[in-house]
């Protein structure tokens, strides 16, 4: 009965912690994980959501960046923290999906250690050079590379990201030899393009929209089946000359597994009614990204499909740096 009693007390407790309040944030802060360097998608959606759940929770939630091995540092921070919904992970499939295949050492594991919470949005992969590439279509810059083998280099947020992938799989299909860089997450892979470092990256729309904007980086083709509506002028790869080609990601909230059904599901409605608040919906979908706000049982569905999914693909991604 003691243990019985002890634990509906420790539930009741971070039912509690997470209880809407009249008077403001209470108790500890939320902490939401992103395993990437600061501004890429991933980053700037825990910050334009923190405000908003903090308003719903009535509880402080603040982002904090933990780069590194294309996720894999950050993502294993959260799946040894406690499953008390003080710490949460924002993240791609990069260190959930594709990590597991790409033949590194993991410490944690992708199924057991987390809790989904909602998948939140699809995110179109894109192809930028910097103006001073003297390409302004796909076809003129699969001609330069292949006029120049081993010269050109493109980056991405690392070694198992999906940009890597799109890249790997872009140089598989086009028979291109254009050199990878890795960076820790595609907030330090554009400073790098925009400052001319590496002449290209594959990145996310959402993140890359306000420099092809600028003037920074120009940008050759997106890498979804349709063009944008978005930048509906840019045309797909696919039509570019690589049929067949796709390449996409996604973004989403997890927890630390065992995290009570109670904690999980007052999060999702939290973030369902943060996605659908018009300051966030609108600059979502201003900067390309789709919304796509899933119950955690869809979202573990769709962690389950992709794990398979690019197991089929692990060749291109062992051993490529």
């Amino acid at each position: 009965m003691a243990v019985r009693t002890t634990r509906r007390a420790f539930l009741g407790g971070l039912a509690a912690a997470l209880a809407p309040t009249s008077g403001g944030a209470q108790g500890r802060a939320v902490r939401i994980l992103v395993p990437f360097a600061p501004g890429g998608g991933a980053d700037l959606i825990a910050r334009l959501l923190s405000p908003h759940l903090s308003m719903q929770l009535g509880q402080s939630f603040y982002v904090e960046n933990r780069a590194g091995a294309a996720g894999r540092i950050g993502t294993g921070v959260v799946a040894k923290s406690d499953p008390d919904g003080q710490t949460l992970l924002m993240t791609t499939e990069s260190s959930l999906v594709i990590a597991p295949h790409i033949g590194v050492a993991m410490n944690y594991d992708p199924f057991k250690d987390f809790a989904p919470i909602s998948l939140l949005t699809r995110n179109t992969v894109i192809l930028v050079v910097h103006p001073s590439v003297p390409a302004n279509t796909l076809q003129d810059y699969m001609a330069l590379a292949r006029a120049k083998p081993g010269q050109f280099f493109y980056a991405s947020s690392g070694v198992g990201g999906p940009n890597h992938l799109a890249g790997e799989i872009f140089k598989q299909m086009t028979g291109l030899d254009i050199v990878h860089v890795p960076y820790p997450g595609t907030g330090a892979a554009i400073p790098a393009v925009i400052s001319n470092q590496v002449g290209a990256m594959w990145g996310f729309l959402a993140g890359l929209i306000p420099h092809i904007r600028s003037g920074s980086l120009k940008v050759l083709a997106v890498g979804s089946k349709e063009r944008s509506p978005t930048l509906p002028d840019v045309p797909t790869v696919a039509e570019s000359g690589v049929p067949g080609y796709e390449a996409a990601s996604w973004i989403g909230l997890l927890a630390p597994a065992a995290t009570p059904r109670p904690i999980i599901d007052k999060l999702w409605d939290a973030a369902n009614t943060a996605m659908q608040e018009p300051a966030v919906k609108d600059i979502l979908l201003r900067d390309g990204s789709e919304i796509v706000v899933s119950r955690p049982d869809e979202f573990r569905q769709v962690i389950e499909n992709d794990y398979a999914k690019y197991g089929k693909l692990a060749h291109l991604l062992k051993g490529a740096q």
